[in-house]
């Protein structure tokens, strides 16, 4: 759905005057209320995506709005740690390759610190880790690599390879981007409720319900995109032939 559409009314905005009651133009002719809008928006659009990764069932999902694959490649050092910035809007790693021959990349698996007790300060703890099989223990904006890169394979061209899953592109007051979540009404009626729950009351009760569902016979927006995308991907499913006779 697009985000705002003021000459034909398709607008994600437009659904939210409608829900509202405001009439044509509520939220957009309103500037300080397009702002409160807005945010409330962005603010649903990235629980939706955070819905859609805890669902997550192999099928990948990001922003239309980006222009670019959701991956980094880092230059090397002799550091064990790489850091993320910030502009890259990352909410959770899908896989790290490293090459320490500037050529080849090996799949780093995940280990928690934990797992390491106090050796992580032993000056020989990449001894006890083989490049053939590296390791990565994420942080919060950052990863430590096991085994770190030595100088020479700094030299040879030695990189960290990730590919991540990120937050959605933040939508603005101005032009009318597009955003991918499976089930738009979850921005339109979330930023709705955010305003009804300050302003109408009746109607915020009414919404939480079409949001969150009663926990019997009404599901909810949220539960329906959850379930939704866990079946997302077909899995490959293997169909045996059943025995038959042909005499």
């Amino acid at each position: 759905m697009i985000w705002n559409d003021t000459s034909g009314r398709l607008g994600a905005v437009q659904e939210m005057e409608d829900l509202c009651g405001l009439g044509a133009a509520g939220i957009t002719g309103n500037t300080a209320l397009f702002q409160q809008f807005t945010r409330w928006a962005n603010k649903w659009n990235k629980i939706g995506f955070k819905i859609l990764l805890n669902a997550q069932d192999g099928f990948d999902v990001d922003d239309i709005n980006y222009t670019t694959y959701p991956s980094g490649t880092y230059v090397g050092t002799t550091s064990r740690d790489y850091s993320f910035a910030s502009t890259e809007k990352m909410l959770k790693i899908k896989s790290v390759g490293l090459s320490y021959d500037g050529t080849n990349y090996v799949k780093a698996t995940p280990i928690d610190s934990l797992e390491l007790s106090n050796v992580s300060k032993d000056p020989n703890i990449d001894g006890k880790f083989s490049s053939s099989n590296p390791r990565f223990d994420p942080k919060v904006n950052s990863i430590d690599i096991y085994p770190k890169f030595t100088a020479a394979e700094v030299l040879a061209g030695a990189s960290v390879y990730v590919e991540f899953f990120r937050e959605p592109k933040d939508l603005a007051t101005t032009g009318t981007d597009s955003y991918i979540i499976e089930n738009e009404n979850l921005v339109t009626k979330g930023a709705s409720y955010e305003y009804a729950s300050i302003y109408k009351p009746d109607l915020a009760a009414s919404l939480r319900l079409d949001l969150y569902g009663n926990g019997s016979n009404i599901k909810g927006i949220v539960k329906e995109l959850e379930e939704w995308h866990l079946n997302r991907y077909s899995k490959r499913k293997i169909i045996s032939p059943r025995m038959r006779n042909y005499e």
